[in-house]
């Protein structure tokens, strides 16, 4: 987004993004409206406190140690109080105590409170934000990185807490002490409160100049951080591939650029911020020498009492110091509406996917394409005119080379994403009529890769089915194949696999994601190639697990594997987006066409072909293209 090249306009749009910000998020904020309350009362006490602190000292040096008698509007304490200077010095040391400790009190509830709330719209924020990203397209994922989202879950909204709670209630706090301070002034002496608000316009314009610039900078930061972790994801997650490629010092320099790409940024905020800084701290300056110039002189007339000057002295210190912090609240607040942007440009996403309405209930697993076409954002065409019928309980193998738009046919069908073109049916209804939840219910998948999660095996396999007792959970790893290696580990099925399931044999991924499936139970499955780069023995045991899975229920097979699908009831050969052939494997044999061509090309090593069993095939294998 471009940004508006005038100093004011940028920090105008600034604050608008901020309080549009608080609009988007006012339920979060409303539901803790007690606590904010006690937290805005708790700052009017803390400004009191800070109003009255300095006249103890006025009374110290024109009453004790000039020995002037007191003059209050009280009588009743002129007269208690007389020309005793030790008297007046104890209250006046009493005063200072009772002050400072009321201050620490009303500002430790301030600060506690406002960051309980801070804190509690963070995680409900976050919350509301990964529910959203969970319901956008595989499209919306495919164009943005890991870990550029990661940074937004993570570093994005926790600065967003200084925005919503603590740089606001303190950009009020500060905002009441300092309209305190200018009123006291002024009933004190308004010459000397002119001379020091004199330099306000300076601070001001100082405030409104860079802070638009920290924020860019901010925003610049951010970008880069989340590149440097987008590619430190990619980068571990690959671990095994950089290290058998011995890659290891490219990938350090290529995080060593990415960190000096970083560490530039962060550095272009830290000198606008120093120079902010600095440009406040020397109008500071010149308007405390101006008023103590004049106000000595007004003392040397006898105008002013040197105890009043004192005061108002105090006060002006107290007056900048608010000022400098208002500098520091709006360089947080530049860097947090940056965040704001990149945490509401996810949350302003669309969802691609819109929900149905009705409620599936068990399908029967009658699938039919009905000149699907489909079309990516590049305007790659991955599908044409795609027709096909799947009956209930039949296997449909898909077979043709890379890229020939079979994942794309499988990614249809639980809408990850939807067609451009055509209808997809499944039991007579175009599937966008069902709602998302009923429809993927109705589909398992098992992914060329496994898939599996960060935690214990039994969460691994409960993750098809949350409701999965212990018995179902063992019943379907007995299914899988897997109940035997699962019972021979220390922990059994407590044991936790590693993220991803790296520390797991490619077949005992594999049947896991296939006892995953087995406690989903549902009617249609989708099979990834799972037995990819497995070896014999291996392979034969993700069959096996894979005969219990199909029994009884309609299966999509991506294959390249052609000799594990030969009694599949239907193959189709896709290719260029588009069904070329469909028919049985010796019905396409014997037409000589490409599935033909495709088969002579792997006879050389032939697997065991898989049994079936009531016309439908029992074991599948395929690849993602």
């Amino acid at each position: 987004m471009a940004q508006p090249k005038h100093p004011i306009r940028r920090q105008v749009r600034g604050l608008k993004v901020s309080f549009e910000m608080i609009f988007r998020f006012r339920r979060e904020l409303k539901r803790h409206w007690p606590r904010l309350l006690v937290a805005l009362l708790c700052a009017f006490a803390y400004v009191a406190m800070r109003l009255a602190e300095p006249w103890p000292l006025k009374f110290v040096f024109d009453n004790v140690l000039v020995n002037r008698p007191l003059v209050t509007p009280f009588p009743w304490l002129n007269d208690w109080l007389g020309t005793d200077r030790l008297r007046v010095l104890q209250l006046a040391v009493g005063a200072v105590l009772l002050f400072a400790l009321l201050r620490g009190i009303f500002y430790y509830f301030q600060s506690v409170l406002t960051t309980r709330v801070g804190q509690e719209v963070v995680v409900k924020i976050r919350q509301q934000l990964f529910a959203h990203v969970q319901r956008l397209s595989l499209r919306f994922h495919n164009q943005n990185s890991t870990g550029d989202l990661l940074m937004r879950f993570t570093g994005d909204i926790n600065n967003l807490r200084q925005l919503l709670a603590a740089t606001l209630l303190s950009l009020m706090t500060e905002s009441i002490v300092l309209i305190g301070f200018v009123t006291v002034m002024f009933i004190m002496n308004w010459q000397l409160a002119l001379l020091a608000i004199i330099t306000m316009p300076s601070i001001l314009f100082l405030l409104i100049f860079y802070s638009s610039r920290i924020r860019t900078a901010a925003r610049k930061q951010r970008r880069r951080e989340g590149e440097l972790a987008s590619r430190l994801h990619e980068t571990l997650g690959s671990m095994h591939i950089v290290q058998m490629f011995t890659r290891e010092r490219e990938e350090e320099d290529r995080l060593r650029s990415l960190n000096k790409r970083s560490l530039k940024a962060g550095m272009r905020a830290t000198r606008l911020e120093g120079q902010l800084n600095q440009g406040v701290e020397i109008s500071v300056a010149v308007g405390m020498a101006l008023t103590i110039w004049v106000g000595v002189n007004q003392v040397i007339d006898g105008r002013l009492m040197p105890g009043e000057l004192l005061v108002f002295i105090t006060y002006m210190q107290s007056f900048y110091r608010p000022m400098r912090r208002l500098s520091r609240v709006a360089e947080r607040a530049a860097k947090a509406s940056s965040c704001v942007d990149r945490v509401t440009e996810v949350l302003d996403q669309v969802p691609e996917i819109e929900d149905g309405h009705i409620e599936a209930g068990r399908m029967r697993g009658d699938i039919r394409f009905d000149q699907v076409s489909f079309v990516y954002d590049d305007g790659a065409e991955s599908l044409r005119n795609v027709d096909f019928t799947i009956q209930p309980h039949q296997t449909v193998a898909l077979v043709g080379p890379s890229g020939a738009g079979k994942s794309t046919m499988v990614s249809l069908l639980p809408r990850l994403y939807d067609v451009t073109e055509g209808t997809l049916l499944i039991d007579g209804h175009d599937i966008r009529d069902y709602t998302l939840r009923s429809l993927r219910e109705n589909i398992s998948v098992v992914p060329q890769d496994g898939a599996l999660f960060g935690g214990t095996i039994r969460e691994n396999i409960a993750y098809g089915n949350s409701e999965a007792t212990d018995e179902t959970i063992e019943q379907a790893a007995r299914d899988a194949y897997i109940h035997d290696f699962i019972a021979s580990l220390p922990g059994g099925y407590d044991t936790i696999v590693s993220q991803r399931g790296v520390s797991l044999s490619g077949g005992q991924r594999q049947r896991l994601a296939i006892a995953r499936a087995l406690i989903k139970d549902a009617p249609i499955v989708v099979l990834d190639e799972p037995t990819t780069g497995l070896d014999a023995e291996s392979e034969h045991s993700v069959l096996n697990a894979l005969n219990r899975l199909l029994v009884g229920r309609t299966a999509l097979v991506i294959a390249h594997r052609l000799d594990t699908i030969r009694r599949a009831d239907v193959i189709l050969v896709v290719k260029d987006g588009q069904v070329m052939e469909q028919g049985t494997h010796d019905e396409l044999l014997a037409r000589g066409g490409q599935y033909r061509e495709l088969y002579r090309m792997q006879l050389s090593e032939p697997d065991e072909p898989v049994a079936a069993s009531n016309g439908t095939a029992k074991a599948h294998a395929g690849a993602s293209s």
